[in-house]
Formats: C-alpha cells, structure tokens, sequence
C-alpha cells in the first residue's frame, strides 16, 4: 500500500537523549516508535516490551509456508487513522524531529516496505527504499530495546 507514496512526515516517540545510556552512531537513530506518514496510509513501528502488556513482534507468512517474524510490531493504517492508533503507546510524546540522515518530507517510497535479512543475521528487519537511492532498515535493538532506523549502503 506504502508503494509510490511521498514520505509527508516521520514521527518518533521516545528518541533517545542520553547519549551515555545509548551510544548513538553516525547515521543511526533509536527510538521507542517511529510512524512514516506518507499521501494516504502510514507505517507504524514500536517496541512491544516498551509499550505492551503481552509483548511478541509482528509475524508475517513466507513462500513456502515459513514464517519471518520480527522484534517490533509494524502496523499499516490510512493516515486519517494513525491519530487513533497513537494511544499504543502509552501517551508517550510524539514529535515531528527533523534529521537529515532519515528519511524526508518528498521523499518517495519506491516500493513496500521489504522483509529482509543477511545471510549471517537470524533477525528479520524492515527495509524502506527511497527514490533518492537511499535506503533505511528498522530492527529492533536489543541491548537498549529501542527501535534503530539505520541507513543501508547501496548494494547490500
């Protein structure tokens, strides 16, 4: 559904602001949410251990009946929406934060969000493709159990 959409905000919750708790590296940003809001629909992201009861990831289906499942949950809904699915987590502060390092107002989705994972990773990410020719993956880390929006190299 996201395919083709102009990014029209990136929303965090949560962002990281001791940078002695979280070792924040160049070009990579932790968060407890994120929600991309683009033309029509938006993609939502948060930390299940942060912000439910009952935390487990999203879990999609593969081809050949296997399973990719993730460490964050990631939710789809139509931007007029995304206001009533921001209560998830917890009142928690949204902000609209301005980073040249992540994905912009106008810039467009060249195609859905991608499932991915490296040959050497056991855990699934997300990977958003931009018209820009950059490219971003969410994963979740762990050892803060936030959310890492990380730019990608072209190629990989």
């Amino acid at each position: 559904m996201l395919q083709g959409q102009t990014v029209k905000a990136l929303r965090v919750c949560d962002p990281a602001s001791n940078d002695l708790l979280i070792r924040k590296q160049p070009g990579h940003a932790h968060f407890g949410a994120v929600a991309l809001e683009c033309e029509r629909h938006a993609l939502l992201c948060y930390c299940p251990m942060r912000y439910l009861l009952y935390p487990h990831g999203s879990v999609f289906g593969c081809f050949g009946g296997t399973h990719a499942a993730l460490h964050f949950r990631a939710s789809v809904c139509e931007v007029c929406d995304l206001e009533d699915w921001l209560p998830i987590t917890a009142g928690a502060h949204w902000s609209h934060r301005f980073d040249r390092e992540l994905p912009m107002r106008g810039d467009v989705l060249m195609e859905s969000p991608q499932l991915v994972r490296d040959s050497q990773a056991t855990d699934w990410q997300l990977e958003l493709r931009l018209s820009t020719g950059r490219s971003f993956r969410l994963l979740q880390n762990k050892e803060c159990n936030r959310l890492q929006l990380a730019p990608v190299e072209v190629g990989r």
